[in-house]
């Protein structure tokens, strides 16, 4: 029995080796091997000496450089059916999808407000009086102004008498909850605990202030009922 071999159709006599498996040319990289016989070389009785040369298949030397590179990938691996992905990678991805959209979902939930603290109401002691600080939500902001011609201070007694306060001395207002005091340029500065303040001045319960040389005032903390605490 005569041993079958794969060898390349369009390769020249001796050019590309042949094979004793079905693959590809290893000149003619895309090139399928072709089987054939060897018996089928030998001669037949009488033929002519021109017949014995002649090749299977009467085709022009092919360059080997004109086929392009060589390539390493198998040749088989475009008919190769794919891997199945292994059922664990799959739950594993399932799992993290699941995680992520509860992510976001919780993300789009309104978050709850921060709790407001409640206002601290504040008053000045001045000369025995008992003037309230107005709160930040009311108009203009609230606060108290300090002065021989401010309104707010009308009801203290003897006040216009003051020479050494300015008419618009200074003035109390809120930032972001907490009270400030500002001198308003005037002649006899502004102090708080002994200390002439130059820029607005954060006071509090218990803190003393002065406006001039003569007007000593107490900051104190006083109820719902404007009663001092």
């Amino acid at each position: 029995m005569a041993t079958v071999i794969y060898r390349c159709p369009v390769g020249a006599p001796g050019e590309c080796p042949p094979s004793a498996t079905r693959g590809y040319c290893q000149v003619h990289m895309f090139q399928q091997l072709e089987r054939h016989d060897p018996a089928e070389d030998v001669p037949a009785a009488g033929a002519p000496a021109d017949a014995r040369a002649a090749t299977p298949v009467d085709a022009a030397p092919v360059d080997a450089s004109s086929a392009g590179p060589r390539s390493a990938v198998d040749p088989e691996a475009a008919t190769r059916p794919a891997r199945p992905a292994q059922p664990q990678q799959n739950r594993h991805r399932q799992q993290q999808g699941q995680q992520q959209q509860g992510q976001q979902q919780q993300d789009r939930r309104p978050q709850p407000r921060p709790a407001r603290p409640p206002a601290v109401r504040l008053a000045l002691i001045v000369a025995g009086v008992l003037l309230p600080v107005r709160a930040e939500h009311r108009r203009g902001g609230g606060g108290l102004a300090i002065g021989r011609d401010e309104p707010d201070c009308a009801a203290v007694p003897g006040l216009a008498g003051l020479d050494q306060l300015s008419r618009h001395h200074a003035r109390l207002r809120w930032i972001d909850g907490a009270l400030y005091v500002e001198d308003l340029r005037s002649t006899n500065g502004t102090f708080v605990d002994g200390r002439r303040i130059e820029e607005p001045t954060r006071i509090g319960p218990g803190r003393r202030l002065r406006f001039a040389l003569d007007l000593d005032v107490q900051v104190v903390e006083i109820d719902e009922f404007g009663a001092p605490r």
